[in-house]
């Protein structure tokens, strides 16, 4: 009788189980139902919406939208009979209240970390020809507009910003072509002394490096002195290798040493993300260059752009980075798809004027003078008459050995910035980003803080994102943003440094 008993009720027990097991698997398939729905219904708005807006969120053809829209409308109406079927509309509306709350959080909350972090996802969009659609879309057109205003007075505040003379500041002594140093440099260190004539030489010029990490890199690589110190070409800024053991004195890496050509290539930290500043001491060398035949509304021409590195090798550069800024429309106005040819603003290429489309009120000029230093001016002055390489552009980074403030930038994007050290030299970064290479990119003020780290005197932003692209002796040494073009885009003009 027990037996039976017993047997009884854990017949009773075991069916429980069985109805407890099959009651939470049906609570599992009913949130994960409704999270699919969810889901689909946001893609689905997406896709209306880069359907009806000139705005895009991402690249992608009509035909491409309109099969989506179709797979996702189908998926809608699935997805919905499938909760009516198994009850999960409760769930459901639970989710979407907890989505709604989350999302009204992130929009209007004015907690610092998340307003900052909103921001920075707002002006990143609207800084890109292709993925405005990623703020518009998805937030209320007065975040937005408040982000505009706050540009509009960051430009404000840059229009009281000039350069006065730099040649009045700067350390370079050109009867002996070695760069000065302070006292209590290395330069009185005891091993140092010890040196011969001819490395002394070599580490006045690159003062930057570490002797030590140096001097054991040459112990292994002996072949790069066959030449002596004064002729030394150390090359590893492929993208497939990992540089030099060299270090700075900041502890960056060395990717390059071109002593012939007084250049120095560093891979520098920015904010976590990849960046390549190459350093020039010899401004002289340092030109403008346009592609073939960019437009030129003066003279009436259509044009195109070219690559950095093809600029480059027509006009004997060894080293090239992005310049100006171009309209990046077709003539339908597609945005984003733009040949580099339509300049954007005023340049000035080795001597030769182009007008493009004016810049409005706010922006910068950087004027290269024929005293081989960097000037900074507002768009709506007067174009120096000994200039002979010009771009203009915004913001202005530094101006007269002081940072300015770039608060309004913080977005994080693919770099290009351009200036000089208070020794003369060139600095040129490159900041590798949105996902290349593992890199976001970075906010400017990180790009500002980099070069006065090297004593920068005038520097100004440079055309960024897709377009931000650095070229040494035949190949791209950043990563371009967009892996469809390793080659970086088609540009209007770019810095050259000249080899010999």
């Amino acid at each position: 009788m027990s037996t039976i008993y017993g047997s009884a009720q854990e017949g009773r027990f075991s069916s429980r189980g069985s109805r407890t097991r099959s009651r939470s698997a049906s609570a599992w398939m009913q949130i994960l139902i409704s999270l699919f729905l969810l889901l689909d219904l946001f893609f689905l708005y997406t896709i209306i919406m880069q359907l009806t807006h000139q705005q895009k969120a991402f690249e992608a053809g009509k035909a491409v939208n309109l099969s989506l829209l179709a797979l996702f409308t189908v998926g809608a109406f699935v997805l919905s009979w499938l909760v009516m079927r198994t009850g999960a509309w409760k769930r459901l509306l639970c989710m979407f209240l907890i989505f709604a709350i989350l999302y009204l959080t992130a929009v209007f909350s004015q907690l610092p970390t998340i307003k900052k972090y909103r921001d920075i996802w707002i002006k990143t969009a609207m800084s890109t020809m292709r993925h405005q659609g990623l703020a518009t879309y998805y937030f209320p057109d007065s975040l937005v507009d408040e982000i505009g205003k706050q540009k509009e007075e960051a430009l404000a505040e840059q229009e009281n910003h000039n350069s006065t003379d730099p040649a009045a500041i700067h350390r370079f002594n050109p009867n002996t072509d070695i760069w000065s140093e302070p006292e209590g440099t290395w330069a009185n260190d005891e091993t140092v002394q010890e040196m011969t004539p001819e490395q002394k030489q070599f580490y006045s010029l690159f003062y930057e490096l570490n002797v030590k990490s140096a001097e054991a890199y040459f112990a292994d690589h002996p072949d790069v002195l066959e030449n002596g110190y004064m002729h030394m070409l150390v090359n590893e800024t492929s993208l497939d290798g990992d540089g030099t053991s060299i270090r700075t004195k900041l502890g960056e890496k060395v990717l390059a040493i071109d002593a012939d050509n007084r250049v120095l290539i560093l891979e520098v930290n920015c904010d976590g993300s990849r960046g390549v500043l190459a350093i020039g001491k010899l401004p002289e060398r340092l030109h403008l260059f346009a592609s073939s035949n960019i437009e030129n509304t003066s003279e009436g021409t259509a044009g195109y752009g070219q690559r950095a590195g093809t600029i480059a090798k027509r006009n004997d550069g060894i080293l090239a980075m992005t310049g100006s800024g171009f309209i990046d429309e077709d003539d339908e106005g597609n945005v984003g798809v733009g040949t580099g040819g339509k300049l954007a603003g005023y340049a000035m290429c080795d001597g030769k004027k182009f007008k493009g489309i004016p810049y409005k009120w706010g922006y910068k000029r950087l004027e290269l003078h024929e005293n081989d230093w960097f000037y900074i001016t507002s768009t709506y002055d007067s174009v120096s008459s000994d200039v002979t390489d010009a771009m203009e552009f915004q913001p202005a980074l530094v101006v007269n050995g002081e940072a300015m403030d770039i608060g309004y930038w913080t977005e994080y994007n693919p770099r290009a910035c351009i200036g000089q050290s208070e020794r003369g030299e060139i600095l040129m970064l490159c900041v590798e980003g949105r996902g290349a290479g593992g890199s976001l990119g970075c906010a400017l003020d990180v790009c500002r803080d980099i070069l006065l780290q090297h004593d920068c005197l005038t520097a100004m932003n440079c055309d960024g994102g897709t377009t931000a692209i650095m070229w040494y002796r035949g190949e791209e040494i950043t990563r371009c943003s967009n892996a469809a073009t390793p080659e970086g885009r088609h540009l209007p003009n770019a810095w050259v440094y000249v080899g010999e």
